[in-house]
């Protein structure tokens, strides 16, 4: 081990003992102003959602504290010249690529709009990420249709260009099974049968342990602001994440990713058991709840 590499350890090692865990604080919200084609006449948000918000139960941990978030209805709608994209830039190789929304002239996107309160829509809006100072996604309005032929606007969620795929990536086998079943449960069976079909990432165990392992580096890294340094890493997972059914192709695509993990799960490894050590708080990376 070269001394530079020793030193860069042991910046590691100071950087995961100040990791914390996060406090909690109060907050006042301000509403924002929305677009008044979206709000109803008694001031209920119309939501379009075509990803994992398409499930109940993923709707019912959007709130705080993973709370359920309140809706007054909801119901099978599609966005008029839309596609459903994969292009949200994720973690490979666990959860690789979350779902946009992208203009697409002559396509419609299948999914659902919920009725809510300001409030509810707010909750959900900070839960997509929209608290943050760079929110990964921006909010845009999109003509749907529902099930009787009236059309509507409604306000979605696109990716921004910032945390955007130059083009679609794999989602994982987790994400694209919520998707699907939020289809069924509102009985876009067609639609539902047409995601079981696509490419999915699904990772064995080995390799979820050493990007369970590297996340540890990464999440380190991050609170550092200095999650750059693993752009590399990331680029050559996106590069090497494999969907389809091919099974020499998945063993080649699991052995390689590995292969590039593998020095900072090692490192991560060590930081594990060093916080353990200290009677310091586990780092836990994984796919989301």
């Amino acid at each position: 081990m070269t001394m530079r590499t020793t030193r860069a350890a042991a910046l590691l090692l100071h950087a995961a003992a100040a990791i914390t865990t996060q406090t909690t604080t109060t907050t006042t919200t301000t509403l924002r102003p929305l677009p008044a084609s979206v709000v109803d006449a008694n001031g209920l948000v119309r939501y379009f959602a075509f990803g994992s918000n398409l499930a109940k139960s993923k709707m019912g941990s959007r709130g705080k504290n993973s709370s359920a978030l309140a809706y007054e209805r909801r119901w099978p709608a599609v966005a008029h010249d839309q596609r459903l994209a994969f292009n949200m830039r994720g973690f490979p190789p666990l959860e690789p690529a979350m779902a946009g929304i992208e203009p697409s002239p002559g396509q419609e996107c299948p999914g659902c709009v919920y009725e809510m309160s300001r409030d509810a829509y707010e909750a959900l809006w900070r839960s997509e990420g929209g608290a943050m100072k760079k929110t990964p996604y921006q909010e845009v309005v999109v003509s749907v249709r529902d099930a009787s032929g009236r059309d509507v606007d409604a306000i979605t969620c696109q990716v921004s260009a910032w945390a955007a795929l130059r083009r679609d990536g794999v989602p994982s086998a987790r994400y694209l099974g919520i998707i699907e079943e939020g289809a069924r449960e509102l009985g876009l069976v067609e639609y539902a049968e047409a995601l079981s079909k696509r490419p999915r990432a699904n990772p064995s165990r080995f390799l979820r342990a050493v990007a369970g392992a590297h996340g540890v580096v990464s999440l380190t890294l991050y609170r550092r602001n200095l999650s750059h340094l693993l752009a590399p890493l990331r680029s050559a997972c996106f590069v090497l994440t494999y969907g389809g059914r091919r099974p020499w192709l998945r063993a080649l695509s699991e052995a390689l990713t590995a292969a590039v993990l593998l020095p900072t799960a090692a490192v991560g490894s060590v930081i594990r058991l060093y916080r353990s050590a200290r009677g310091l708080p586990p780092i836990v990376f994984g796919p989301p709840e």
